[in-house]
């Protein structure tokens, strides 16, 4: 216990040195491993303390102390998450089961860092919105997360958020299970936890999906070690799914086999986040024992690759990764139909309370994500977290909005979001720009020989961009009413390269050039609702950020 002490106040004076400490408005877990051990590989656990403090926070339990820290494990997790950011996740394993900032005990959790979301400016979002979702939606089972600061080895490491693992367990994944290397014939039907991964380093069983060219792995997570019994039951139950897949649309032979519910609610979740990795990797299955017993798709997990985009198609269209089945499951009109009235219920009652909980997870996390920005700067943005977490929550509102409209009443099911009462013109009246004077002026068109003036409308945009960018400056716009996608030659005037556009909303970047020249030769993602001037600052190989400024400049 000495030695113990010993490295704690070590670790103390250490962090001391540190220009970078606890913001004090979220609780504090301090590591310290044995004999300041480096956390180096994913595979073996490294021996550490810990003691968790609550800074005096209410609604917290502080769980030991710095002179009676308690043992612990500690190991890297992830696969991009692990190798492409300084700032680590980490999976810890406690000597003793608890109930970490109120989570049901344990002793396994996730510290999952996000440093993803910081790069891509998304305020520390994703996760935390997916998961909540998937909790309003009704999944059986959502982790649980909670945010906290984590100093190891005396080093502040920054805003982290505690993660239940997936995991079978009573509080988790609520199935029985099933051992290692099991050979009986009835025990092997079920206890099954599976995750569609993108990774082929870990122990998986192998299948071509649709006995086509796509490789679809599967990773077994529990059991961990499988007999020749296990591999052989699993393979035939993924290769029958797969076959049902790919097969009769109008047979319900599928569902005997697949719960439609979760799969449903697993997939509307996707959708809304338009998480367009979702059934590419990190996609968990479940099994509970017995033959008659049903796959579930579930729990949700990784939403890394959500709210990059405006939304114009599903999120299994037009990227570079396959998601394996969704594509030909959403080709069943069951299905189908099941999701529109699962969203029509979903987006009429529960949907808009997803706002209340992004602001409630704004202020609880603005503290420490400035320290987070200080500790991290190469993963942070120029701008605020509340200006990340508004565009964040832009992109998600209108993700809602195309979902309803392609799947309220009229498209076979859905309502619309509530305001049923609500006149819908979009069927009797359409949009027109007529330019008037050197200015664009919007009309509607009611009947064919018959035109309404409505309002003056149209957006000019003027840019300032990075010298080396040369001259060559073009925009890329793309899901923008009366434009198809592509790049269009912005005008050169004085400083300014100017875009002007004849209608009252546009997706639009600046880059260098037609085509794709990498992230250092274009901004960010623009939505324009009115006419603006923006300033670029580029940060090494990243896209442009964004900033506002005064056209007079």
């Amino acid at each position: 216990m000495k030695r113990l002490f010993f490295f704690w106040i070590l670790a103390s004076i250490v962090c001391s040195l540190y220009a970078v400490s606890p913001s004090g408005t979220l609780p504090v877990l301090y590591i310290q491993t044995e004999n300041n051990q480096k956390i180096e590989s994913k595979e073996v656990y490294v021996n550490a303390t810990y003691y968790l403090d609550n800074k005096g926070l209410s609604g917290y339990e502080s769980i030991g102390s710095a002179t009676t820290p308690l043992a612990m494990e500690i190991k890297g997790r992830g696969n991009y998450s692990w190798t492409g950011f300084d700032k680590k996740p980490y999976r810890i394993k406690l000597a003793d089961k608890q109930a970490l900032l109120g989570m049901k005990k344990s002793k396994h959790f996730t510290l999952l860092a996000h440093a993803d979301d910081s790069k891509d400016r998304k305020g520390f979002m994703r996760n935390a919105v997916g998961f909540e979702l998937s909790k309003m939606i009704g999944m059986t089972y959502t982790p649980d997360a909670k945010p906290l600061e984590v100093v190891l080895n005396g080093d502040y490491i920054g805003l982290y958020f505690l993660t239940e693992n997936i995991r079978v367990d009573k509080d988790r994944v609520n199935i029985v299970e099933q051992e290692d290397q099991e050979t009986d014939s009835e025990k092997i039907t079920g206890g099954w936890l599976v995750e569609i991964d993108n990774y082929d380093t870990d122990p998986h069983i192998t299948i071509t999906e649709g006995g086509d060219v796509y490789t679809m792995w599967v990773t077994y997570k529990t059991p961990e070690v499988l007999s020749y019994q296990q591999e052989q039951y699993l393979t035939q139950q993924i290769t029958m799914l797969d076959k049902m897949i790919y097969g009769d649309k109008n047979s319900d032979e599928l569902w005997q086999h697949l719960d439609m519910d979760a799969l449903a609610k697993f997939y509307i979740v996707q959708e809304l986040t338009d998480n367009y990795e979702s059934f590419h990797g990190s996609c968990y299955l479940h099994k509970e024992i017995g033959a008659n017993e049903k796959w579930h798709f579930g729990p949700v997990w990784d939403f890394g690759s959500s709210f990059n985009r405006d939304k114009s198609q599903y999120m299994y269209q037009g990227d570079v990764w396959h998601n394996h089945w969704i594509p030909e499951i959403c080709k069943f009109p069951a299905f189908m139909a099941r999701v529109k009235e699962i969203w029509k219920e979903f987006y009429a009652n529960e949907f808009n309370k997803i706002y209340s909980f992004i602001d409630a997870h704004e202020a609880q996390i603005a503290g420490a994500a400035v320290k987070d920005k200080e500790r991290w700067s190469q993963y942070h943005g120029s701008q605020s977290l509340g200006t990340y977490i508004d565009r964040t929550t832009e992109v998600l509102r209108k993700n809602a909005a195309w979902l309803n409209e392609q799947w309220k009443d009229g498209n076979g099911g859905g309502g619309n979001g509530g305001n049923e009462n609500e006149d819908d013109y979009s069927s009797t009246m359409d949009y027109m720009m007529v330019w008037i004077g050197g200015e664009a002026v919007e009309y509607a068109v009611t009947e064919v020989d018959s035109i309404t003036f409505i309002k003056k409308e149209g957006i000019v945009l003027k840019a300032k961009v990075p010298a080396f960018w040369g001259t060559d400056i073009y925009v890329h716009i793309w899901n923008t009413q009366g434009l198809e996608t592509g790049d269009y030659k912005a005008t050169k005037q004085g400083d300014w390269y100017v875009y002007a556009y004849p209608g009252k909303e546009i997706n639009i970047l600046f880059k260098s050039g037609t085509g794709w020249k990498g992230n250092k030769y274009q901004t960010e993602d623009i939505r324009a609702t009115k006419s603006a001037c923006y300033l670029f600052t580029q940060e090494g190989e990243q896209k442009a950020t964004v900033t506002e400024t005064d056209c007079s400049n």
